[in-house]
């Protein structure tokens, strides 16, 4: 099982190509960058860089949101591309769920017992969900849901670890209300981890289906709240 995995909902965008217990490569996207043009320039470049086609793919996992409205529609484009043209199975995965499991190897292979991942959502609010990790997996505590930075840290409990851009939204919510967070800094890129998710996930032969994976905005964007 070789496995493309796409994040373009985070401002630290990547792709990568992996196997089970195996990251092949992985490249970062331009930060905050023009991800619909960027990508997939990026996705050819890491195919030449391992030598592998197209047709060499067995699957794609890609980051469905919360996070950027239009880099979520971009990865999810791509990714249904693909998969549709190539007849391979397809994954998404919550981008909070995603940082949470990336957030476990950061520091020497320890994995946090709870993680709040967090991503910057405009309007001074951060989008996060908390994580348990239990046997070697996250457990999700709670929903993918917006917070005011000063709710998000009333609400997180003793002992839980912070990681993603969000954090630092809450680190001015700290320093306003005295309280202490421990925060997993710098956050890895996610496509490492989307691909060998997505294959422990996708099972060999699996084709594409239509509507499997969809996009998780958690809330409707300007343009829809203006329209309403």
């Amino acid at each position: 099982m070789t496995v493309l995995g796409i994040d373009t909902a985070t401002s630290r965008g990547s792709v990568a190509l992996a196997r089970p217990g195996e990251v092949l490569a992985a490249v970062p996207l331009l930060e905050r960058g023009a991800h619909a043009r960027d990508l997939l320039l990026r996705i050819d470049g890491l195919l030449q860089k391992t030598g592998l086609r197209p047709s060499d793919l067995h699957g794609l996992a890609v980051t469905v949101g919360p996070g950027s409205f239009t880099g979520v529609r971009i990865g999810l484009a791509t990714a249904k591309g693909f998969a549709y043209s190539l007849g391979i199975g397809l994954a998404g995965l919550s981008t909070l769920e995603a940082l949470a499991r990336a957030a476990a190897p950061v520091r020497g292979g320890a994995q946090p017992p709870l993680v709040c991942a967090t991503i910057e959502a405009g309007r001074g609010e951060v989008y996060a969900a908390l994580f348990r990790w239990v046997g070697g997996e996250p457990v999700r505590e709670t929903a993918d849901l917006s917070y005011r930075p000063e709710d998000l840290l009333r609400a997180l409990p003793t002992g839980a670890r912070v990681v993603g851009d969000g954090s630092a939204a809450l680190e001015r919510a700290v320093r306003e209300t005295g309280r202490e967070i421990e925060v997993i800094d710098p956050w890895p890129m996610l496509a490492a981890t989307l691909a060998l998710w997505g294959s422990r996930t996708l099972l060999p032969g699996s084709p594409y289906v239509r509507g499997g994976a969809r996009p998780n905005y958690v809330r409707p964007s300007d343009a829809e709240v203006v329209k309403r």
